[in-house]
Order: structure tokens, then sequence, then C-alpha cells
């Protein structure tokens, strides 16, 4: 049962980012909660690890996408503590442009809530779109 609950939790999670839900967002996360993301900051400003502060202000600072998103978990599996999704996004920047990226994120979970999530993507398509 604590699968089931789990994988509705990242569910929900990964619809708060989607509409960048900030309060959602908040409930859904513990005070230490941190967010890796692939790459190298170098290349990728937004590559490495962020605490729960970027994190929030990532979502609640987010103008890329205008028009809103068509971002949803495709795949999912649970075991242990962690969740594993797979995620598709699809939109047009608020440069006009169109983004789509396919996600892989790992989830740990901790009393009800999201303790960590690493984020893998293509990071070339991101760089490429919006010049971070």
């Amino acid at each position: 049962m604590e699968f089931k609950a789990n994988k509705a939790l990242v569910t929900e999670f990964i619809e708060a980012m989607r509409t960048s839900n900030i309060d959602q967002l908040k409930r859904k996360i513990t005070a230490d909660f941190s967010w890796w993301i692939i790459g190298k900051p170098e290349y990728l400003a937004t590559a490495g690890e962020h605490d729960a502060e970027y994190f929030l202000a990532f979502f609640k600072n987010s103008n890329f996408f205008p028009e809103g998103t068509d971002f949803k978990a495709t795949s999912m599996i649970a075991e242990g503590n962690s969740v594993a999704a797979e995620a598709e996004i699809k939109a047009k920047t608020a440069m006009g442009t169109s983004y789509e990226n396919y996600y892989h994120f790992l989830f740990v979970i901790e009393n009800g809530k999201i303790k960590r999530m690493k984020e893998y993507m293509d990071t070339h398509h991101a760089k490429v779109i919006f010049g971070i």
C-alpha cells in the first residue's frame, strides 16, 4: 500500500510542478529537500545540487511557458521509499519556440513527503532552447 501512496504523491507533485503551484509544492517536500539536476554547472546553469529554497524560487519565478505546459508522468515504478518516474513535457516557450523534453526522475520519500528529487533530461536541448 505504501508504494501506491508514494506513486500518488509523485503524481500530485509532478502536477504541482506543471502548474507552478508553490503552496502544493511546499506541502509535499521535507524541510531538508534537495533537487539535483544532471549536467555540469559550467554548461547548464541549473545543473547540480539545490535546496528547497532554490527549487521553490525556480517555480515561483518561472515564466518559461506563459501558455502552460503539457507535462505528465508516462510511467512509474516504486520500490522501498523510492519512486522512479518517466515524464515528458511539450510547451511553447516565452520566446515562441517549441520545447519538448523527456525526463527521468528519482524521488526519495520520507514520512509521506519528498525528500530528494534527482532529475535526468536532455541537457543539450534545454541549453539550446533557453540558453541557460
